[in-house]
């Protein structure tokens, strides 16, 4: 709850001049993605990174990913409002909005929303192994939604670029995790 009311200050703030309009949305769309991105990145990037190299601070990521999630979750909702909000005030953007980014996306929405409302310990009994199933989809398909909104424009901004580069490292993160098990296993 903390995460949601600190994103929703930030949100506020962004709108808080005496007209709010377009650019001030845009403006929250981009803070909040970037509210999300932070967090989702310590996740997806917790258990690669206690494999590979466990300390105090890999096992604190760890104990707090459910958290972490729920903090992107938080963030994201109002990312969901920001952008409602755009489409809705945009003739020129529903005009021109591309079907693969509303399916795409509104997916990627869908499954957030899903591993929040089961980010809990009697969803997890209760699923049982879907529950890991949901999480892991999800878990990549987030992933993927943020790699192909700041890849995008990754040539024209620095800052995306940065976040392209911070995504292709928590998924090779993973992938040496994940080779590093195998050759565990191997052995």
């Amino acid at each position: 709850i903390a995460y949601l009311l600190v994103v929703g200050g930030i949100c506020a703030a962004v709108l808080a001049t005496p007209e709010p309009g377009m650019e001030e949305l845009r403006a929250v769309i981009r803070a909040t993605a970037f509210t999300s991105a932070l967090p989702f990145l310590a996740a997806f990037a917790a258990s690669p990174l206690h494999r590979l190299r466990p300390s105090g601070t890999t096992r604190w990521l760890m104990a707090n990913r459910r958290y972490l999630g729920l903090s992107v979750a938080s963030s994201h909702l109002w990312h969901l409002v920001a952008i409602v909000t755009f489409v809705v005030q945009s003739a020129a953007f529903r005009a021109n909005v591309q079907v693969t980014t509303i399916v795409f996306g509104g997916i990627g929405f869908v499954l957030l929303g899903l591993m929040a409302a089961t980010s809990n310990d009697a969803s997890q009994r209760l699923l049982g192994r879907g529950w890991g199933m949901l999480h892991t989809v999800g878990l990549y398909v987030l992933w993927l939604d943020f790699v192909f909104t700041y890849m995008g424009t990754a040539t024209v901004s620095p800052f995306h670029a940065v976040m392209t580069l911070a995504f292709a490292a928590a998924f090779t993160l993973r992938m040496l995790a994940w080779s590093a098990r195998r050759a565990a296993v191997r052995a």
